[in-house]
């Protein structure tokens, strides 16, 4: 029982902290996207958050040939079939809280369930 508790919360936290540095990540993006640079610089930056994330590989699948900054936005933050996305990681985390729910605070589950 312990040791299931344990393995839930520390998957609970670890991706939080997923959806976190993800967030943090693009946040850098689009405000080196605010920088003047020619169009294949932007296109190789927003690639960098893929190869960083090791998801070039799934993006390309999903979406062949785009170099658009909206379809990575959108396959980092909310597409539900990308299991580091935002969306994905703050689900698993939300999973993860309900499986423990008696060891967690009040703050913490309104918190959770909040974001």
């Amino acid at each position: 029982m312990l040791s299931r508790t344990a393995d839930h919360l520390f998957w609970m936290a670890r991706y939080m902290e997923r959806a976190e540095n993800t967030a943090r990540m693009l946040d850098i993006d689009m405000e080196g996207a605010l920088l003047p640079q020619t169009p294949e610089q932007a296109a190789r930056s927003h690639r960098s958050v893929l190869k960083i994330s090791e998801l070039e590989e799934m993006f390309d699948e999903r979406h062949p040939g785009s170099r658009s900054r909206d379809d990575m936005l959108h396959f980092m933050v909310a597409d539900a079939r990308n299991p580091s996305s935002i969306l994905s990681c703050l689900q698993a985390t939300r999973e993860n809280a309900r499986a423990v729910r008696g060891t967690l605070t009040t703050e913490s589950w309104e918190t959770i369930n909040f974001t």
